[in-house]
């Protein structure tokens, strides 16, 4: 859904514009999560085909891995997660960084905290604002841009990221209290669906003065594990998402509009799920869906 080209036209009197809008308004369902101003987001679930769920499923279901799968992952996570905020560190430099515990490079520190946040949040049994923090002291550790605007707990400044400006930090405690409430309640039955939403809602936030993409990423993983999918730890959802970046961040676009619909966010990371399961099967020979390009498909 191309919100911002359709708002655009629509103000501009086109007819076609406006009609699509309208088609799409009355497809929308009401989310129990509100914004910072207290409008609850929205999606539309017939945007979200059946047939990339079910395929989902049927992929996940499919996976082998081993112990030696995982510890490999969380390195690998590490790294592609830290590539998509800038760390200029190689593959072939992780070996160095791992078992030598290099930090000569500001991106070795950035990845070696995302290894240590892993680690924590595989040992940490809440889920709250204090272990969000914990997260963000490991995160950024030594390597804290925007220094100057971290308070006591969250960011203590405005922040603009592209076309997007974050709440006010009096609203932030509001926004915190929304995520958490929709992230511990039992409301969304797919837990691809619901990640997408709890990844969106907490780059909207961004809460901290940096490290809120690699901590938005640790959480994506986190909650599809907590939620019973086990394998995902042995998954590398960075990977795909940094080599879709500008789709990653035009989705997030999208879902800022008139509606606050945020099917195209769900869309988005429903077709990273879907992409990262059929390249980790395709490495191990097992082609159990059909192989469909969904960017072509959820338009």
């Amino acid at each position: 859904m191309q919100y911002k080209e359709l708002e655009r036209d629509a103000k501009l009197g086109n007819q076609r514009a406006q009609r699509i809008l309208e088609e799409r308004r009355v497809q929308l369902e009401v989310l129990p999560i509100r914004d910072a101003m207290g409008c609850s987001l929205t999606w539309c679930p017939n945007a979200v085909p059946k047939q990339l769920l079910d395929d989902i499923d049927r992929m996940y279901g499919n996976i082998s891995i081993t112990n030696i799968d995982t510890d490999i992952s969380i390195e690998k996570e590490s790294f592609h997660s830290c590539r998509i905020e800038g760390a200029d560190t190689t593959q072939e430099e992780l070996f160095d960084i791992f078992r030598a515990k290099r930090t000569e490079k500001k991106g070795d520190k950035m990845i070696l905290n995302t290894y240590r946040a892993v680690k924590y949040l595989n040992i940490s049994k809440k889920r709250d604002v204090d272990t969000l923090v914990n997260l963000w002291k490991i995160v950024t550790d030594g390597v804290c841009d925007n220094a100057g605007l971290s308070g006591e707990k969250f960011r203590n400044g405005v922040v603009v990221v592209g076309t997007h400006q974050a709440p006010e930090v009096e609203l932030l405690d509001y926004c915190m209290k929304q995520f958490f409430q929709f992230y511990h309640e039992d409301n969304i039955e797919s837990p691809y669906i619901k990640v997408g939403i709890l990844h969106f809602y907490f780059v909207y936030m961004h809460p901290f003065c940096d490290g809120n993409g690699r901590i938005s990423r640790l959480l994506t993983s986190d909650f599809l594990i907590r939620s019973g999918l086990d394998n995902f730890s042995a998954l590398t959802l960075s990977k795909t998402i940094n080599e879709t970046a500008q789709e990653y961040y035009q989705a997030l676009e999208e879902s800022e509009n008139e509606f606050h619909d945020i099917t195209p966010f769900i869309q988005y990371m429903l077709k990273t799920i879907y992409d990262n399961l059929y390249e980790v099967l395709a490495g191990q020979e097992k082609y159990v869906v059909k192989h469909t390009d969904w960017k072509e498909v959820l338009q």
